[in-house]
């Protein structure tokens, strides 16, 4: 069952590169910023996406049976910050994109300052930067595979197949296809984390009996600084200032400022990425917290 469920799953997002490429245009704007048309739902979808990766679906429960809920205000209030500057950073590039035809940030940067230097060490930080990031989605890729598969699948094997079926549809189809990709991965995302979420809350009780259970077992999962104060008011300060500076300046996510069909989709998608996670970002972190009843 889990095989015909992997395959299935391959088989939709070769589909989405297809039609990617079946719609492109033979122009590097179409290739690369899918024309720069990309609506309101389309645009946070793809932010979300391209962001809330490996880290979010392994990473986050990992946190919440660590340090309890203290991770999910950290960031539920960090991603509100950061998506209030793509609202400032991403409208200015947006405006440039569209007026200079710019179509990655290394270019619009070395054009506006002058400086080739300043231009090849913003594309120098961002790969060595960005390498590592990258490198977390195919590890994800491997474990889960691995574990889906009871180890038939090796985490090697695995997070190898999933990177060349990622270079394959990206090659084919281009920003377009990603969008779509990251369109159809967003909503499973939303589905099957919720339906995670209720039937681990249902298994112990219920949300509400099984957050008693643990409270009672480790009270200090439900303080604000979590366990032994893994959260100070420095650390509170420190990732804010993190969040505002450093995500919306994610190559991966500048790009996206470009895709915009207009200055109000942008707007529109900023103010979800902010608020959606409010509610995303619970299931993985209870569902850690929960954790302490089974492990």
């Amino acid at each position: 069952m889990i095989y015909t469920i992997i395959i299935a799953y391959l088989v939709l997002t070769f589909l989405a590169g297809f039609i990617g490429y079946k719609k492109a245009q033979e122009t590097p704007e179409d290739y690369f910023l899918a024309s720069r048309n990309l609506s309101s739902i389309v645009l946070f979808f793809t932010f979300m996406a391209t962001n809330f990766s490996a880290f979010f679906f392994l990473g986050f429960a990992g946190q919440g049976y660590r340090i309890g809920y203290s991770y999910f205000a950290m960031m539920s209030l960090g991603t509100a910050i950061a998506s209030l500057a793509f609202y400032l950073i991403g409208f200015k590039t947006w405006k440039l994109g569209k007026e200079h035809g710019f179509i990655t940030t290394t270019e619009m940067i070395g054009d506006i300052s002058g400086s080739t230097i300043l231009q090849w060490l913003y594309l120098i930080i961002t790969l060595v930067f960005t390498l590592p990031y990258m490198a977390l989605q195919p590890m994800g890729a491997g474990y889960i595979l691995n574990e889906l598969t009871n180890g038939t699948v090796s985490y090697e094997l695995g997070a190898i197949l999933l990177t060349a079926f990622i270079v394959i549809y990206v090659f084919i189809g281009g920003m377009r296809s990603v969008a779509i990709t990251d369109l159809k991965q967003g909503i499973l995302m939303f589905i099957f984390m919720a339906l995670a979420f209720y039937l681990i809350s249902d298994a112990h009780g219920g949300f509400i009996n099984a957050n008693e259970q643990v409270f009672n077992m480790k009270p200090s999962l439900f303080q604000l600084n979590g366990p032994e104060g893994a959260y100070t008011p420095q650390k509170w300060f420190s990732l804010m200032l993190l969040w505002l500076l450093c995500v919306p300046m994610f190559p991966q996510m500048m790009m996206r400022y470009f895709i915009s069909k207009d200055l109000k989709s942008l707007k529109n998608a900023s103010i979800l990425y902010g608020a959606i996670p409010l509610i995303l970002f619970l299931f993985p972190v209870a569902i850690g917290v929960m954790g302490h009843l089974s492990f």
